[in-house]
């Protein structure tokens, strides 16, 4: 069997909670046959069963093009020309090398229309891997910016259709959250399941190296610590920092904060540190007292959170971050709705060592039933599926 993989960023080496997410689903399908991964060139690829395609083309590799001038254009329509001018361009590379694809699997909304023209054309089985309800993202995104809401609304709208027509084309859609699942339960044509983010559980239990994460990061091991994980190149992620930078921090001169991540943002407040992505993710994990999740809008079950929590560490977090997730406020974790609530919760956790202790004991529990390994096996039924519709 051929399968091909399209996705709109690289996936290897991974460096946030997508691109884990990409490359331990690539890895899985390369059980059920071969595998070719069309996405951006990346600085390394791995010696392994996958064969890659590089989408050279501005359109795929300027992020202002695929992410901020593609969604906007739904603004002014839902068939906007820099759709059919990606799926010129990808289609264009796939179909150049000759090969016949029998499942065709649909990463991102950007790569959509692709996938779509390609299972027609290679009479190919079309697996949309749903990362999120974009609407739900996209929405949360412009009123941040104060987009009028006549303008908003109907953005949003287009996108939600977009989206809907994405699932009704797909003959198998992979939700990551029930609750992403039932937002889109009236969409026909489609067998849907549902496949949750996971951890990487032991490696993030063994702990790392706390010493050599301190100076990864540049911080005083023995200070009181919060830690959030994000890539800030994505909007929800930026305004988690900001509000942590701005609204969290001031309140507290005697704690850092640490904010690990690709493309942090930039500061001024003297107790908050941006190393960057950062290679000993146990150890900064284990050098960190409290997890923040200040995340206001998104959707589907957060990696960060399943990282948080396998490495024992008391999270205060929204409900938005807490999606997907069987946690209970105080008893699990501490779900606050915004930044006041935050700074309550991290004097709680300072001045309680019982209720830090409780919550840390709950945590590796929970994200224990997260494994990659067990998550990704959830596929097989998908697979069963497929070659069943295929007879293969």
């Amino acid at each position: 069997m051929n399968i091909l993989q399209l996705t709109r960023t690289a996936m290897y080496p991974p460096q946030n909670g997508a691109e884990v997410r990409l490359w331990n689903t690539a890895q899985k399908m390369t059980e059920f046959g071969d595998l070719w991964v069309a996405a951006p060139p990346s600085s390394e690829q791995p010696s392994n069963d996958i064969e890659w395609i590089d989408l050279t083309s501005p359109l795929f590799t300027r992020q202002p093009i695929w992410n901020e001038l593609w969604t906007g254009l739904f603004l002014f329509s839902e068939r906007h020309p820099l759709r059919k001018l990606l799926t010129r361009s990808l289609v264009r590379t796939v179909n150049s090398l000759g090969i016949s694809f029998d499942v065709i699997v649909c990463e991102f909304p950007q790569v959509t229309d692709a996938a779509v023209q390609l299972s027609a054309e290679h009479d190919a089985v079309m697996l949309l891997n749903k990362h999120n309800a974009e609407h739900t993202i996209l929405d949360g995104y412009l009123q941040e910016r104060g987009v009028p809401d006549l303008l908003r609304r109907r953005t949003v709208e287009n996108f939600y259709s977009f989206e809907k027509q994405a699932i009704s084309a797909a003959d198998i859609t992979v939700f990551q959250s029930k609750d992403d699942q039932a937002r889109f339960e009236e969409t026909p044509g489609t067998e849907t399941f549902v496949i949750p983010n996971g951890c990487d559980f032991q490696w993030i239990r063994d702990g790392g190296n706390p010493a050599q994460a301190a100076r990864e990061c540049g911080i005083d091991e023995n200070v009181f610590t919060c830690v959030f994980l994000g890539s800030y190149d994505y909007a929800p992620n930026r305004r988690a920092a900001t509000v942590i930078s701005e609204e969290i921090a001031p309140e507290f001169d005697d704690v850092t904060f640490l904010l690990i991540g690709r493309n942090p943002p930039s500061t001024s407040a003297s107790n908050v540190y941006t190393p960057g992505y950062v290679d000993e993710l146990p150890g900064a994990l284990q050098l960190a007292d409290i997890a923040l999740c200040p995340l206001f809008s998104g959707s589907g079950t957060k990696l960060k959170m399943l990282d948080y929590l396998a490495a024992g560490l008391p999270t205060i977090t929204t409900p938005v971050g807490a999606q997907g997730l069987t946690v209970e406020d105080g008893k699990d974790v501490l779900i606050y709705e915004d930044a006041h609530g935050f700074v309550r919760g991290i004097e709680q956790l300072r001045s309680s060592n019982e209720l830090r202790h409780r919550l840390a004991a709950a945590g590796p529990e929970i994200a224990s039933n997260h494994s990659w390994d067990s998550l990704m096996d959830q596929y097989d039924r998908v697979f069963e599926l497929i070659t069943g519709d295929q007879d293969t």
